[in-house]
């Protein structure tokens, strides 16, 4: 019987002469992989549809048990009409899209996870601010549905993020898994802002790639796997 699964695209594969494996994360399946036959003609190629973070419809028949799903059509649901335009943005997803790929490795259907993600890409690729701290805002985000957001509150009291526990803190140890003031307080505003005001908080440069190291080290902690992040060099040197 065909079904239809709403589907974030997070990679493909070219497997043979004419098949393509796509991962992706979608509403109905949680992590899913499909299967799909590359056609001599390439005006019904499913290649244009798969790339990375594109937001599809997959009609799908899948025998009990299957690990991947035999896919015979896939259509735009979504189409973004500026992240392919602009360098930042363009990185910006290419690092969210390793991040994703990472992380989202569990097949249980969160619907609430994935309308969070779709909204915030729908989001990033609407607004015209530049969305230089978007990315901050969505790794720290989307802990609160992976189960491991930063806990308490910034204060005088507790000045530090113990990124080992994930909580602020005033016990400061000699751990180099902190994150001290000025960044814990800067941390703190992240996690309350909404990603529009987020944008508007001054960051160098230099600020921006501390935090985001910081933030790395956070899901390190809770992913093996995130130790080496490909794109997040060409993260730093797009905002560099």
């Amino acid at each position: 019987m065909k079904q239809t699964a709403t589907a974030i695209t997070l990679n493909c594969t070219k497997y043979g002469d004419n098949k393509l494996i796509v991962n992706a994360y979608t509403r109905e399946l949680g992590r899913a992989a499909f299967a799909f036959r590359i056609p001599q003609n390439r005006k019904s190629s499913p290649l244009p549809y798969c790339q990375p973070l594109f937001i599809n419809e997959i009609e799908y028949s899948s025998a009990p048990g299957a690990e991947i799903k035999q896919a015979s059509k896939i259509s735009t649901s979504y189409t973004y009409t500026s992240i392919p335009f602009s360098t930042t943005k363009t990185a910006t997803a290419m690092f969210i899209t390793e991040i994703l790929s990472k992380v989202l490795t569990f097949a249980e259907q969160n619907e609430e996870l994935y309308e969070f993600i779709t909204s915030s890409l729908k989001l990033f690729d609407q607004t015209e601010v530049p969305g230089r701290n978007f990315h901050l805002k969505f790794l720290l985000q989307i802990t609160k549905y992976l189960g491991f957001y930063p806990q308490n509150k910034y204060s005088i009291l507790r000045p530090c993020f113990d990124i080992e526990k994930g909580c602020f803190t005033g016990n400061i140890t000699s751990s180099r898994h902190v994150i001290h003031p000025p960044y814990s307080e800067i941390f703190s505003r992240i996690l309350d802002y909404d990603y529009i005001p987020c944008d508007f908080i001054p960051l160098s440069n230099s600020d921006r790639s501390v935090l985001l190291d910081k933030i790395i080290e956070y899901y390190h902690f809770r992913f093996d796997n995130i130790a080496t992040v490909k794109s997040l060099a060409v993260l730093k040197s797009v905002f560099h």
